[in-house]
């Protein structure tokens, strides 16, 4: 029997594995709340395309994860639309930028796109899942690369776009194993992937497009977010692995947990006052 969802919520929707994710879904959702960059009527063809590929309703928003206002933002029209959500992907990230870039909220971009986004995006969506929802959270092996490092955790010395993406990454992870404690007592389960490589407008960027296509990333994020496994699993070649040592570190989680609250409260707390 195939899978199917009522509600599922994907970002990073418009390019790459999102894309090719969407576009399985849109046969497998009954409501689909995609999320990207662009604003729609830049993307009105590929919109239009993964309609055309099922029966799912399909809502976009727009929002641009370099602004964490535009996160909390994304949330609350997410919560206007759909009450219940059975299905949470975060699929949205960018490469590391060939130079350090400082978003305007003060953060290194790809640590802030990449892992205080979906953290803060899925912080503010979660008293809408479903009883028995899951959220899927697409990491990448390059974490096991990089370190944390608190006295430098944006890269202000050393940055290149490697160390930056894999740092995010490596947050991400970490971030994820976190969310799935913090959601022990609930029936929410939390399941964090690699992909695999894939020739998607990302790898282009980091390694000149290699891979296979997004569609066979789009099957490993599908795979995770029916896969039985244990909440807070995390995938790699659609079978349960451990992350890197500096994911169970015990001082890190602690260090990682207190920073992402410092850095997000003030836009939770925000979304909170206006209704969200």
């Amino acid at each position: 029997m195939s899978v199917r969802f009522d509600t599922v919520v994907l970002t990073g929707a418009t390019s790459g594995i999102g894309e090719a994710t969407a576009l399985r879904l849109a046969g497998m959702a009954h409501t689909l709340i995609l999320l990207g960059v662009e604003p729609e009527q830049e993307i009105m063809s590929t919109i239009e395309r993964i309609r055309r590929a099922g029966s799912a309703d399909i809502h976009y928003i727009a929002a641009d994860f370099t602004h964490l206002s535009e996160v909390a933002d994304a949330a609350r029209r997410v919560r206007a639309l759909a009450p219940s959500i059975d299905l949470l992907i975060n699929d949205a990230g960018v490469p590391g930028a060939p130079e350090r870039i400082v978003t305007l909220d003060g953060y290194e971009r790809t640590v802030q796109v990449n892992a205080l986004a979906p953290a803060l995006f899925s912080r503010l969506v979660v008293p809408a899942l479903a009883e028995g929802a899951r959220i899927v959270n697409v990491g990448s092996s390059a974490h096991r690369i990089e370190h944390l490092d608190f006295q430098n955790i944006d890269l202000e010395q050393d940055y290149s776009p490697i160390a930056a993406y894999a740092r995010a990454k490596l947050a991400m992870v970490t971030w994820s194993s976190l969310l799935a404690e913090e959601e022990a007592a609930t029936s929410t389960t939390v399941v964090t992937l690699c992909p695999g490589l894939n020739d998607t407008p990302l790898s282009a960027a980091m390694t000149g497009g290699t891979g296979g296509p997004p569609s066979r990333g789009a099957a490993r994020v599908l795979f995770a977010a029916s896969a039985d496994v244990p909440s807070g699993s995390y995938l790699e070649n659609d079978s349960v692995t451990a992350p890197s040592s500096e994911v169970l570190d015990r001082d890190n989680r602690a260090r990682l947990a207190a920073l992402f609250a410092e850095r997000l409260a003030p836009f939770a707390r925000r979304s909170i006052r206006t209704g969200r």
